[in-house]
């Protein structure tokens, strides 16, 4: 690890400022366009969760307190509930979207000469979609939460939807499936581009030319990581590898932390809330039976737990 970014990590008053900035670079726009150009962007995908990988795992070995902060309170955990406090504004909540995704939205507006100011927010533990949903709009998903007076909602449900609020309806939440909707595919039919980017610039795209209510907000309720190409970190001990499969099974949380998850390191856990979740990225998947499903959300990384966070003001 760089001795400036350690030097960061140990004295900035936030301590994920570091990391969510390595992670952009990583991510960044330069790196999605010449993957695009090449015609390659599951490479995109494949090279840069390879390097967040490395660079996640010096941070486990070096400076574990990250996870400590990812688990805690933090204000970024209220961004969504900020927003909400406001008269008017556009939420977009892209179900699953990750920092990666971030330079195909940028994309979408530079095409539109629109600029965005770029920053993250934090996903709650676990990172499922039901604990943001709960925490937020008290429903246990999307298809839960009720359009009325207060909250015009319109939850997508296909990349050919348009938005159709009133002029009236000045406080907006928009709701859609992708990328989220990968996760349920055998990962050997995934293709970043055709799953994932296609359709999230395609309803972005219908948002912003749509004159939505401004300020215009995007975020996510988790994100994800791939596990795909050895990607993931071995684990040494297999009897510990079986516990955290069988436990974990198909996700990375649980309802049930169990004593034998709760004495190790790998997992944090909430006795009062009953619920636990894995912690960084090992490869506990591979003892899970049934389709090899190399995406995962549900537990504690810094890509599922720094989400997007992005605030479009301009005229679009």
């Amino acid at each position: 690890m760089k001795l400036d970014l350690l030097d960061r990590l140990l004295t900035e008053e936030e301590p994920l400022v570091p990391p969510f900035e390595e992670l952009r670079g990583l991510w960044s726009v330069e790196s999605f366009r010449e993957y695009q150009q090449a015609g390659d962007l599951q490479a995109y995908l494949s090279d840069n969760e390879h390097r967040a990988s490395a660079f996640e795992r010096e941070i486990w070995d070096v400076y574990a307190d990250v996870y400590q902060v990812l688990e805690g309170e933090h204000p970024r955990k209220q961004f969504v509930s900020e927003v909400l406090q406001q008269d008017e504004f556009t939420l977009v909540v892209f179900d699953g979207l990750s920092l990666r995704e971030v330079p195909c939205l940028l994309q979408v507006m530079e095409e539109r000469d629109i600029e965005a100011e770029v920053d993250f927010a934090l996903a709650p533990v676990p990172t499922e979609t039901s604990v943001f949903a709960q925490e937020h709009f008290g429903a246990s998903g999307p298809s839960g939460i009720q359009s009325g007076a207060e909250l015009a909602f319109e939850h997508v449900k296909q990349t050919t939807w348009e938005p159709s609020f009133g002029r009236e309806q000045r406080r907006r939440l928009i709701w859609a499936p992708h990328p989220d909707n990968i996760f349920t595919l055998n990962s050997d039919t995934v293709e970043y581009g055709g799953h994932v980017v296609e359709p999230v610039q395609a309803i972005l795209a219908a948002i912003l030319d749509s004159d939505p209510v401004l300020p215009l907000y995007i975020t996510s309720d988790h994100g994800y990581l791939w596990q795909g190409g050895a990607c993931a970190w071995a684990l040494d001990d297999d009897d510990e590898e079986a516990l955290l499969a069988r436990e974990f099974k198909a996700g990375r949380s649980a309802d049930d932390p169990t004593a034998e998850l709760t004495s190790g390191e790998k997992v944090w856990s909430d006795a009062e809330r009953q619920v636990a979740a894995a912690r960084g990225r090992f490869a506990w998947g591979g003892r899970v039976t049934g389709p090899p499903r190399n995406f995962k959300h549900g537990g504690v990384s810094l890509v599922e737990c720094l989400v997007p966070a992005l605030r479009l003001s301009g005229e679009p």
